[in-house]
């Protein structure tokens, strides 16, 4: 009986001290270089103001939007910190130098603009958008599946400059000029070496809303979304 309680103490260390292993395996500091697709989705509304020329117009609604998919590529840097036998805490940021475009689109104004448009008819214009220098700060529970495989899920915040021009009926006298949101994502991590991993992610990116302004005076307000697909290789130090 008592070699049975031992034998069966040591298989329960042995066990333990995998686990603790399979943790170890994933934490400490990591750099990764990161490609993704992007697809980006901003659509906007706004109330053109009625009597703009005199004339007592009612106010219509005017919308636009701008989509586009494209490539980026981002530095990123964590640390992963052991909480038990099988689950890390990771604090990371990543970052995109330089700028991207993102998307291109149209606004379209519901012959409420009385001071452009008498005819009676909708007046359209473009919107041109591009991102700059866009970064996330983020945390990242880790579950550890294996000796050399983990799931994780990330919440961070999201932070861009943006480049907003547009002609037409949809020329602007203010625009903004940042983006902050949040991001939600889920991801898996493979090492292929002791130091060398490979991590697959899908995040979605909920910017909060921005406004801009019309030589009219309207008032345009815009909620941009992204969608991301990433692929990193990195090194774990």
């Amino acid at each position: 009986m008592n070699k049975i309680l031992k034998l069966s103490a040591v298989a329960l260390l042995a066990s333990c001290t995998s686990l603790m292993a399979q943790s170890k395996n994933f934490s400490g500091a990591s750099l990764g270089i990161s490609l993704s697709t992007v697809g980006v989705e901003v659509s906007g509304s706004g109330n053109s103001n009625a009597n703009q020329s005199g004339t007592g117009t009612t106010a219509n609604i005017n919308s636009g939007s701008i989509g586009k998919v494209t490539e980026i590529a981002a530095i990123d840097l964590s640390y992963g910190l052991e909480l038990g036998s099988n689950s890390l805490f990771v604090l990371g940021a990543s970052y995109t130098p330089g700028k991207a475009k993102a998307g291109t689109g149209t606004y379209t104004d519901n012959n409420s603009d009385t001071v452009t448009n008498t005819n009676g008819s909708s007046t359209t214009g473009s919107v041109n958008l591009q991102v700059k220098d866009p970064y996330t700060i983020y945390v990242a529970p880790t579950y550890v599946v294996s000796k050399d495989s983990a799931l994780y899920a990330k919440v961070g915040y999201s932070k861009a400059d943006i480049d907003l021009s547009a002609t037409g009926s949809a020329a602007l006298t203010s625009k903004p000029s940042k983006l902050e949101g949040w991001t939600y994502a889920i991801g898996s991590k493979i090492l292929l070496t002791n130091n060398a991993y490979v991590a697959v992610e899908a995040s979605i990116t909920d910017y909060d809303s921005i406004t801009a302004t019309r030589a009219t005076g309207v008032n345009i307000t815009a909620d941009p979304k992204v969608a991301q697909g990433t692929v990193t290789l990195g090194y774990k130090f």
